[in-house]
């Protein structure tokens, strides 16, 4: 019986910390969202105010990283993401794309 009991924490808390790091990764992508001014045009929750700027909720998580480096690779000269896209790393364009990728 103290055997079940321990497992049973054991999974409790492992299932506690794998959500901790769910959440925290959303996080980091809502605050990177907001650090490169994305929710300026795309919406706080990726749906954006204003048809000219595509809403990004939902999207794939590819697609958007796709996107991103595109525009920070500078493909499409004279695009206003270039300059949105160029300090991105890889790791933050995952991050943000994880975070918009979460329906509204």
């Amino acid at each position: 019986m103290k055997s079940i009991q321990n497992t049973l924490q054991i999974v409790v808390v492992l299932t506690g910390l794998c959500m901790a790091q769910v959440v925290c990764a959303s996080d980091e992508g809502k605050d990177l969202a907001w650090k490169y001014h994305c929710v300026t045009c795309h919406g706080m929750k990726g749906i954006s105010i204003d048809q000219r700027y595509p809403n990004l909720a939902g999207q794939n998580v590819a697609y958007l990283v796709s996107r991103l480096r595109y525009f920070r690779d500078g493909v499409e000269h004279g695009n206003q993401m270039n300059g949105q896209a160029a300090p991105l790393s890889d790791e933050e364009i995952t991050k943000i794309s994880e975070f918009f990728n979460k329906p509204s």
